[in-house]
Parts: C-alpha cells; structure tokens; sequence
C-alpha cells in the first residue's frame, strides 16, 4: 500500500519527505512540520500553509504540505504512515474522516513524532489537541443567521456539504441546523447533499437540487472549493443573482467574483494564515517540551511578532485551541484577504 504514497503526494512533497523532513535533516534544521491536508487542489491550504511559514521565520525550522489531489483518508493514512517511518519531528493533520485516520496518527506518536490535529479534528484519543480556527458552534449559527436573514426568515434550504465523514462540516451544519430549528422556524432544511471535495461534483449536485426542488430558496454550502462550485451551477441554470439565496464558506482568491456579480449573498470563513501560524507554534513548542498539550495549558506569543497573545488549551472538543471567530467577507474586505 505505501507504495502507492507517489501517487498521492505532489512532487515537491516527494522530494521532501526523502530529503529535508528526514529525521537526519530535522536535527540539522531543529525543527520540521509536516502538515498533512485533506487536497493539494484545495486553495485554502495554500494559506494555512502561508501562516506556518511565517510562524517558521520568527521559530525557526521548516513546514509543508503533504496530501493527496483528491480527498482521501486513505491516502492521507499512507502518508501518515510515511512520514512517521522517517521520524518526523511534528505532524500536523487536517482528517478527512476522524476515525479512519486516528490509528496511522496513534503510530506516529509511538514512533516518536509530536501529533496534533488543525482545521478539521480526528477521534480525540488520536491527539492531544486540536488548534481550531473558531468554536464550530459559532461558524454554524453564524452561516444560519446570516442565510435568515437574506431569506426573510422563510422558505426552503438545502446544504451542500463537503462529504458525509467530514467532522469539521458535519459540527457546523448540526449548528446551523439547531439555530434555525430555535430560532428561525419560517426555514425548512429539505436535503444535504456532497460533493466530495471536488467542483464537478459539487457543481451537479447543486444542479440536481434546484431539479428536484424548484421553488428552492436557499443553499447553504461550507465547503471550499465547493461553494463556488454551486454558485456556477447557480448561474448555468439561470438561478444566479439572488433567485436562489447563497451562502457558504470558502477563500475569497476563488470565491470573491461570485459575491460582486450577486450569486453568492453571503460568504465567510475566518483567517486561515492566523490557523496555520499557531499551528506552527504550538507543534514546535510541543516538539521542544514547553507545551504539554493537557487542557489548562497554554503558550504566549510575544509582542512584536505576527499575531501575539496567549493561545489555552480549553476543554471543549476534548482540547482545542480556538484561534478566532467568523470573519464574513464584503466588497469592502475583501481585497485585503489574498488567499
């Protein structure tokens, strides 16, 4: 099996897990991350990673990616597998199922690397802690409230989410959902529906949905790059501009052009860069022994550096760092996100 990992990696990340993420090259260089993602195809990693380079400036060491080109927790499996053979320093991994993943990670820690989880969680004996871009209860009703309000507080919604096993989007929508089974009563959920991480997919089921339901008045859909995948499908059905209501999570750098012509009312996410950058920082700080990883714990960033502060351990998701909030997107912001 593992020696189908080529396949799945990019070829940069080929040449650095037989080159600078080597246990050898890691004693020479102090530190290396490896950040294990759910696609290489995903833009929204490139910015994560962006924010653990920065982090690897001011701490020194190196970090990068390593996944497959379509989401796969099988191929994320064998590369945990790999990199835990070459006894990397840290892992950091964004799951795409949480609990197909959690034994290759329980290997690794027993093989000696530092195993954390960001963006997306495993099963929670797999880590010690999560580094969590905002609580998922908050990026939930915050998608809820926000499609209420586009709505008037009436009509049909469907989701588009990303896949069935995904953790992360699974806690959003049982928030959004709770929120507007209390809250807003008027809105009726009528299907969710995947697109597996992938446009063309994503695309088709938006476009079945509007099929199947023509007096559908909303899509909820956090998932990139998904999200502006239905707002395409949206506009080749003629249902763009506002007749069906959009709204969703993903990175401006693909999604931006879809809120200025009206298809898409409504998209958020929070700051990527800031998530990968105290990733960076608690898998060092781990890596060295100064942070033990137990809830209570808790590590400070100095001023003068990119984001400081002191970032705890709180006990919510069995131990999580919450690095912020939901940050909506407007015509007014949206220049300033280039990721």
């Amino acid at each position: 099996m593992r020696r189908k990992l080529a396949g799945y990696l990019m070829a940069s990340a080929v040449a650095l897990v037989a080159g600078s993420l080597t246990g050898a090259q890691a004693a020479d260089d102090d530190f290396s991350l490896a950040m294990v993602i759910k696609s290489t195809t995903n833009p929204y990693y490139n910015a994560t990673l962006a924010g653990a380079k920065m982090a690897a400036e001011e701490l020194g060491g190196t970090v990068e990616n390593f996944g497959p080109t379509q989401s796969s927790a099988t191929a994320q499996v064998d590369i945990i597998n790999n990199l835990a053979d070459r006894h990397i320093p840290a892992i950091a991994v964004a799951p795409s199922d949480p609990d197909a993943v959690a034994p290759a990670m329980k290997r690794a820690q027993s093989l000696g690397a530092k195993v954390i989880t960001f963006d997306a969680d495993s099963a929670p004996d797999a880590r010690p802690f999560l580094v969590n871009m905002a609580t998922t209860d908050s990026v939930g009703r915050f998608g809820a409230k926000r499609l209420a309000e586009e709505l008037g507080d009436k009509g049909t919604v469907a989701i588009v989410s990303a896949q069935p096993t995904a953790a992360n989007q699974n806690a959003w929508i049982a928030a959004f959902r709770d929120e507007l089974a209390k809250n807003h009563p008027g809105i009726q959920v009528v299907d969710e529906v995947y697109g597996y991480d992938n446009e063309q997919k994503a695309f088709d089921a938006a476009v079945a949905l509007t099929t199947k339901y023509p007096d559908l008045a909303g899509i909820y859909a956090p998932t990139c790059p998904g999200l502006p995948a239905v707002a395409r499908a949206l506009e080749s059905v003629n249902k763009g501009k506002g007749q069906i209501k959009l709204a969703g999570m993903c990175v401006p750098s693909i999604t931006s052009k879809y809120k200025d012509d009206g298809t898409i009312q409504v998209f958020y996410l929070w700051d990527p860069i800031k998530l990968g950058y105290v990733t960076y920082y608690a898998a060092k700080l781990m890596s060295e022994g100064k942070l033990e990883g137990k809830v209570g714990d808790s590590f400070t960033i100095p001023d003068g550096k990119k984001w400081p502060g002191t970032y705890t351990i709180v006990g919510d998701n069995g131990g999580e760092i919450v690095t912020g909030g939901p940050l909506e997107y407007t015509p007014d912001n949206m220049k300033d996100h280039k990721y």
